[in-house]
Order: C-alpha cells, then structure tokens, then sequence
C-alpha cells in the first residue's frame, strides 16, 4: 500500500516536472575563457556550437521561439599586463534607454579571475546599436556577460569584439604610494621628460576613482604639463562631477592652478615652483564614454624664472600656470615696469610672454594706462644695427616682437589666442632711444595688453637685450582737451574755434566728489558761445544742489583775474544757450559733484567767435555765419512810460542763432514792471525748473534764471530793483524747432507800497488801488494790465467808459522795441510783392485756361467728324463727346489764398514812427 503511494507520488512529480520544463524556457550555457596562450583574438555572437544546438533541439527555423542565453566571457592577461576590448560590430536588441531583452555587461575592474562578478563594479551596460567605447583593464582581468532573451536570428543581430593583451607599463605613472590605490610620486631625478596617462586610456575611465600624482623636482626648476588630449565628462562650469585638479606645490592645500573637465585641446600649464600636486576624481555621472587624458610633463631649469622677471614689485603678479604671463594691478596712480625675460640678459627662444595691465575701473575710479619703453632689443635675423621705419605698419618682425593691444577686439584676440593675436603696434630689433617708436602709448580705457615672444634668440653681443617699459597709470577723466596740473586733477583747457567737453566719464555716470575745471579761453576781440546737448545732474530739485555746474566771465585786470558768476545749474534743469559777457574772450565752468549720488552728467558745445561790438545793440544786424543780433537801449519819457519787447520775426517763427539784448532805463526813483502777455518758445518750464535747451530768455535779476515753453502763468510779474533792467534772448546755434517766440510788457512804476501815496496825487500821475504802483495816467484804460504785481489788480482799465479806450494793440505798438522801422518796411514790401506776384499768377492761370478751352473746342469738332465717317468699322472705339468743363467761379485763385494765409500770421500792424529806436547799420562792419 505504501510502495503504492510512493510510485504514485513519483509519478506525479515527474509529470508536473515536464508540464513546468515545457513552459520554462531554457537557459543555455556558452562561457568563454581566454588567456595569455592566446594574446588576441576575436569574439563573436551568436557563437552557439552546433552539437549544443543539437543535443537541446534547438530548431533554428523558428526565430520566434524565445531562449535564455548567458554567455561569460573571461580575459586573464599575464603578469604587468592589461586587457584591450575593441567592438567593430555591435547590433542588439533594445535601445541604450531599455536594455531588457538582450545586452552585454562590461566588468573591466575585476582584481582576480575567481572574483564574483556581483560584487564587482559594473563598468557599463550597452545594448542597441551604440557599441561600447574602447575598454582597457585596471588590472590583469576583465570580463563581460552576455544576456539574451531575443527572437532575434538575422545575419546582422550580434557583436564582434577584438581582444589583445598589452603592456601596463605606461600606466605606471611613477612609483607607486604604499597603501593607496592609482597614487603615484614622479620625481624628476628618475626622469625630467615622460608622458603620464590615465588609468585606463583610451580606454573609458572607471568610475569613483580617486589618483593622485605628485611631481617633485629640484630646487630651481620649474614644471611644465602639456595636455595632447583630454576628455573628461563634462557636468558643469565648476566640473562639480569628473575633473582635473591641479594643486602649485606639493600638497591639497596648495594654491590651485586651474580643475578642469570638458574636452580641452592644447592646454598648456606651468607651475611656479618645482612641485605639483594632480588629483583625478570621478564619480558615477550619467552615462558617457569619456577616454580620460595623456600628458607631457617636463622638469626643467631653463623656463623663465618668475622671481627674476617680477622683481618684487607691488601690483605686479605672476598669472599662475602660465610660463611668463604678467598681470600689472594699478594702486591708484601708481608707477611699475615691466620687461623681457633674463633682462638685460639674452632673453630665452621659444617663449611667449603676456602682460595684461589693468587700471582702476569702477564707480569711483578710471584710469588709463600710459606705456613708455625705456629700451628696445628684440632681434631678428638681421642683426645689422636698426634705424626707426617709416611707420609701424612697415615693421616685420619674423623670429622675436613686442605687440601692443589697445583696441578691445585686438586685446581679445591676444588673450585667447597667441596663433591669431592681431596687434594694433607690433615692435623689434635694436631701437634708438629718441625714436617715436618707443612711446608713450596710451590706452583707450582703463585696459592694455602686450606681448613677447620669441621663437628664436639673436645676439648682437651688446647689451642690454630684450625690453624694459614703465607703465603709468593716471586718471581717466574721458574729457578732450589739454590737462592741466597733475594727472588726478580733473582740469582741461580748450583753445580751438570749435569743441566740446564733458562731465568726466561721459556717457556713463561721473564719480561723486569730483571737481572738474574746464577753460575756455579765446584771444582779445572774441566771445564765447556756449550750449548743451545733454543735461542730467543728481538732485531732486534745483534747490538742493547736491551736484552742479557754475559758468563764470573771466575778466583779465592788470594781470589779474576776476571771475564773475553768470549761473548756476544743478539738478535736472537744462542749460540753455549762453554767451561771455561783453569785453570777456574767457569762460570758465566749474563741476561739482557730491557724495550721495550720481547721474550721467552733461556734454557741452563751445564755439570761440568774433565779439560784438556793443553790449546792447543799436538795431539789428546779421553777423558772419547766418547769426543774428538785434536788441536796443530803451530810455523810458513822458510820452513813453511803457512798451513792448517782442522776439524777432514774432508772432512768425524765430531762427536759429539768435542773440538779442533790451536794455530799459526809466526815471530815477522809478522801477521797471514786466509782465509776459505772450509766449511760445521752445523748452519746458514747471513752477521749480525750467529745461531751454534749444532757446532761452534771461531776465538780469529775476527770480528765476531762465523762462522758456508755452505757460504764461510761470512768468510773475516782476519789479526791477533798480530803475534799469536787462532782458535777453538766445536761441542755439545749430538748431531749432522755431515757435512764434514771445510779448513782454514794461511799464515804468513807483512803488508806494508803505510809503506816502501823496506824491502819487496829480492829473499826470495814477495810483493803483491795491498794489499801490504809482503810473503814468495816460496809461488807464490802454488795454494793458498796468497795475498788477503782487496781487490781483486792474483798476487802472476799470471805469472806462467814459475814457476814450485804445485797444490792445494800439497801445502795444506805441513802443514796441523790436518793430522798428526797417521790419515795418520790410512788412510792407513782403505785402507789395505778395500781391504783384498773386495778380501775375492769376493772369497766367486765366490765360492757360483760355488756350486749354480752346485747343479743347477744336478736338471735339475734329472727332465728330472722324466719328461720323468711321462708325462702322469701329463700333466698339467710339470715344464719349468731351463736355465743357464747369469751373468753380467761386474758388480762390492761388495767389489770393497766399495772400490772405500771410495777412492771418505775418503782417504786423503799423507802428508810429515816435516809438521806433534808431538803427545803425555800420555796427558790424
């Protein structure tokens, strides 16, 4: 019974053995070994012996049945020996994102053949059709496993890898730290030239890998690291991932030269003593075949030596890990030199220099650099003794130079590339100490470089050999003109017919707590002409002057100067134009910034011109150049207590270049009264600043320096404080916008205000009700607002009913300065001219029309005729009879719309002879 139970039991086994095995796929075997009884070969899949594929029942006509294949593949080399593994054909299924059906396994870290390779470093998994990057082994053993699940049997599907067995010698950096894996001393008594490679070039590096490799020389050398390939994975600008780090001197806490990661090409480094420390970590990055590095390494003596060529100076430092590169620091107005390698000895062949010299540059500080050679010797192949060339440009220098960059492209080029370095000055052979070629040479900006180089050494046998310059570094202000003083001192004087000048760094903003001088001085008999065109100083507003500009006359007495203020401009507030004062040929301006802010400051125009002949002129005149000058002396009688100074060409726009000058004088006792009764010039003007950049009207004493734009209401009435006042008005000498200009009112007053009124009690005399302004009674009920200054008074046009009334502008032009007789004359014959050449236009006119009608007439009768006898055989070209054109009987002609047009805005009415001043036309000859 139970032998029963038993044979069943079995047989139940058994068969669910066979149900399991025939859903389980199979698991095929296929190792391979190689050793070095083999150094190379070739690997290959699919690689299934045949009697295997037979003895299992494999059919290989029937690609869609699925097996499991796991194929190890063992490299053993002999001793000092490494595995090369190099793919020539790799195409499996899967892609490098999905590697689940079919890939190979690369194991290239194995320390032992027996080592299990689950505890190993997995060097890398690769399916699809991106083969692996060549593999080189960190030891004597490598091994790579193959799974596949695929249905896939084309020719194609498969790899096939070359195998070799090479020498681990290159590998052996040096001799080997005790205790610590890829560490390695290199000492330049073993050798002073070797080429150092990474672990496992080319192949790709392993990954978390520390080496280390330290480079000992003797004292007195130097050593030099040129890198001929370097591919490290990339994983940022501070290579936070894989890098080189190379450490000047012996030990981590040394400075470091540079750590780099990326592709380099070329890249050259020097240390500053005889020891190097070089650190090559790697981690776990993302996928990537990186090869790793080769370099050449040297130990020498005959490389520049630094202390020599730097010379313990302040501000002048070694570049580290460059050869001979030099950087120059300013110290704030500080001196140095610079010069050649081995100075004044035969400088090395072969050998690259730069100096990168840098001034102060910032919101306090620019400088610029000023580079002067005290000796020239740089030789080519002729060594015959050298005079100046022609110019720069004629200078070749095939075997040794010195190349100055001053522009900023050239200055790059130089920095990044000595192959295609471009200089703007490039200098050699033996120069003569009073040749202009030795400089100075000033930069642009606060930046210069210069390089030397030579690629072979010449030696005339006279000394010194090789270059030796000072470079200055001095103030920067970026203003034209000669400077005055030392270099820090911001002073410039400016003597041509024409020029410009600027707050100090102009466009870009000025520095706080600068003082700045700027002359400009002309020769006896000439003035000065003075205008922005650009304007922007720190401040709020015109009443804290934290920063300002003051425009000074400059008056020569006996020898000595007197300085006299004409304004002061601070804030936002655009200048407008403005002239020396009468017998002054010099004008100074002052700038002054403070300490709590800054803007970007102004840039002026100056133009040094013949002087007028009169402070304020008798008439009008045009001066050389299209200028324009006009104005008068105005002397206030009984029979003109009051007038009008109007802007030339008013209410017709003004010029440009316009200088014109009113002086009004009234009775002793008396003060002048001026209101605006009109204005139109261009600029703006707000209740605290005024901008008349391009026009201006000045008011000697007002509250107020400048009045410009279209407000009245800004212009208050004003008194003089004496019984004479002065008013000009300028417009700038390049362009203008040209608006209708202005109309000011003057009356002559006397201000009672708290003192007896009695004086103010005749026939002749009126006394204003509340602003108690004594005037002239012809002046009641004349149109003008005699009475108001102060407050709000026009009694003097009250009650005048039964006052015989002049209108506005009969009483204004009783005394209008500027309508003289020659604009009346003038007006007068625009308006006789006007009309003749309106009336020959429109007898022309009638007289086209009458041709035209008639021509027209006789072509309509010459094509009825040709209609009537061709209108048959042309039934479809029968042209419309011509109607007799209708014209509009009431249009204006031409002339007659020009006519009026002029009469709305030019013609000004007549004014009496009595009030026009006298005119002198020989003034300016």
């Amino acid at each position: 019974m139970y032998l029963f139970h038993i044979i069943f039991l079995l047989l139940f086994i058994s068969r669910s053995t066979e149900a399991i095995s025939s859903n389980r796929k199979t698991i095929f075997q296929c190792d391979q070994h190689f050793d070095e009884s083999q150094p190379e070969g070739v690997i290959e899949f699919p690689s299934l012996p045949k009697q295997l594929a037979i003895s299992h029942g494999v059919n290989n006509s029937k690609p869609e049945q699925q097996y499991n294949l796991q194929c190890v593949y063992t490299f053993v080399a002999g001793p000092r020996q490494r595995v090369r593994l190099e793919f020539d054909h790799f195409l499996l299924s899967g892609s490098s994102e999905n590697c689940d059906i079919e890939y190979v396994d690369i194991y290239s870290e194995v320390e032992s053949v027996d080592e299990d390779i689950l505890q190993s470093a997995l060097g890398g998994r690769y399916c699809g059709t991106v083969a692996p990057h060549v593999r080189i082994s960190l030891r004597h053993v490598m091994k790579i496993v193959l799974h596949s699940r695929s249905t896939n049997h084309e020719d194609s599907h498969g790899f096939r890898a070359k195998y070799s067995f090479i020498p681990e010698d290159k590998f052996i950096a040096g001799e080997p730290v005790s205790g610590k894996k890829c560490s390695y001393i290199i000492d330049s008594s073993d050798r002073k030239i070797g080429t150092l490679y990474s672990p496992t070039y080319p192949g790709t590096y392993p990954h978390n890998m520390h080496c280390s490799y330290l480079m000992k020389g003797y004292r007195g050398e130097r050593i030099r690291l040129f890198f001929t390939d370097f591919d490290i994975f990339f994983g940022g600008e501070h290579c936070p991932y894989d890098s080189i780090t190379i450490f000047d001197g012996p030990t981590p806490s040394s400075p470091i030269i540079r750590k780099v990661c990326g592709l380099q090409q070329r890249m050259e480094i020097y240390s500053m003593t005889n020891s190097l420390l070089i650190h090559f970590n790697t981690t776990h990055p993302a996928k990537s075949d990186p090869r790793g590095f080769i370099m050449d390494y040297e130990f020498s003596s005959r490389f520049v030596n630094i202390d020599k060529l730097l010379n313990k100076q302040r501000g002048v430092t070694h570049i580290r890990g460059t050869e001979c590169d030099v950087r120059v620091e300013s110290n704030r107005e500080t001196t140095h030199t610079i010069s050649s390698p081995n100075y004044p000895e035969v400088y090395p062949a072969n050998t690259t220099c730069t100096y990168i010299i840098h001034g102060l540059q910032g919101e306090q500080n620019l400088e610029k650099v000023i580079l002067t050679f005290d000796s020239i010797a740089v030789l080519s192949f002729d060594t015959s003794p050298a005079t100046a060339p022609p110019s720069v440009d004629d200078i070749a220098c095939p075997s040794a130079w010195v190349g100055i960059a001053i522009g900023e492209g050239n200055m790059k080029a130089v920095m990044s590339s000595t192959d295609d370095s471009i200089f703007d000055v490039t200098l050699c052979e033996r120069i003569p100490s009073d040749s202009p070629l030795l400089g100075p040479y000033i930069s642009e900006g606060p930046r210069m470089v210069m390089q030397f180089g030579s690629t072979d050494t010449r030696d005339d046998r006279i000394t010194p050999i090789g270059f030796k310059a000072t470079i200055e570094f001095k103030t920067d202000f970026g203003v034209t003109g000669e400077s005055l003083g030392t270099s820090n001192e911001c002073r410039f004087r400016f003597t041509s017919s024409t020029g410009f000048f600027n707050s100090p760094r102009y466009p870009a903003n000025y520095p706080m707590d600068t003082n700045c001088t700027y002359y400009i001085v002309g020769q006896p008999g000439k003035e000065i002409l003075l205008h922005f065109e650009q304007f922007a100083l720190s401040g709020d507003d015109d009443s804290n002057c934290n920063d300002y500009l003051d425009v000074y006359d400059v008056f020569v007495k006996n020898g000595k100067e007197e300085l006299r203020l004409k304004e002061r401009y601070c804030s936002d507030t655009f200048p407008g134009p403005s002239v020396s004062a009468f017998g002054s040929h010099e004008m100074r301006v002052v700038f002054t910034s403070g300490s709590s802010g800054t803007a970007n400051g102004f840039k002026a125009l100056f133009e040094i011109r013949t002087a007028r002949k009169e402070d304020v002129p008798r008439g009008e005149a045009h001066i050389r150049r299209g200028a324009y000058r006009c104005g008068s002396v105005i002397n206030a009688t009984a029979d003109k207590p009051n007038g009008l100074i109007i802007s030339p060409n008013y209410p017709v726009k003004y010029n440009k270049d316009v200088h014109c000058d009113w002086q009004i004088n009234v009775k002793e006792g008396y003060q002048v009264l001026l209101k605006m009764e009109a204005i139109d010039v261009e600029g703006e003007m707000t209740s605290d600043s005024a901008s008349c950049q391009k026009a201006v009207i000045r008011v000697e004493g007002a509250p107020r320096m400048e009045y410009c734009g279209t407000k009245r209401e800004f212009f208050e009435a004003y008194l003089s404080p004496s019984n004479s006042v002065r008013i000009s008005f300028l417009t700038a000498p390049d362009k203008v916008n040209g608006l209708k200009g202005f109309n000011l009112s003057w009356t002559e007053v006397k201000n009672l205000s708290g003192k007896d009124e009695s004086v103010c009690k005749s026939d002749s005399l009126y006394l204003c009700t509340y602003s108690k302004l004594c005037i002239d009674a012809k002046l009641r009920c004349n149109g003008l607002d005699n009475c108001g200054y102060g407050v709000q008074d026009d009694t003097d046009e009250q009650h005048c009913q039964n006052q015989p009334t002049r209108s506005f502008y009969s009483a204004k032009f009783m005394s209008t300065s500027s309508g003289s007789l020659k604009e009346k004359s003038a007006d007068q014959t625009i308006v006789v001219a006007a009309i003749f050449c309106g009336a020959i236009f429109l007898f022309i006119c009638i007289l086209f029309l009458y041709l035209f009608k008639t021509k027209l007439d006789k072509k309509k009768k010459s094509k009825r005729k040709s209609d009537t006898k061709h209108r048959q055989r042309q039934p479809y070209r029968q042209q419309k009879p011509m109607h007799k054109p209708q014209f509009d009987s009431e249009l204006s002609p031409p002339a007659t719309s020009r006519f009026v047009h002029h009469d709305a805005t030019g013609i000004m009415p007549p004014i009496p002879l009595h009030q026009i001043g006298t005119s002198s036309r020989d003034m300016y000859s």
